[in-house]
């Protein structure tokens, strides 16, 4: 998976789509905090999230 799937992967998973309308600025951090992490630190965090 490249880096930009397990972003997405990783957010959705934390946020679904009804808590995600409610709190677009948290969704959004959050989302900006994982861009920033190396694809290895995602691919941990999404065994973490998405097991």
């Amino acid at each position: 998976m490249d880096k930009d799937h397990l972003v997405e992967l990783i957010t959705t998973s934390i946020f679904n789509d009804d808590l995600k309308a409610r709190s677009e600025k948290s969704y959004i951090d959050m989302k900006n905090y994982l861009e920033r992490l190396n694809l290895e630190q995602l691919r941990t965090m999404s065994k973490e999230f998405i097991l």
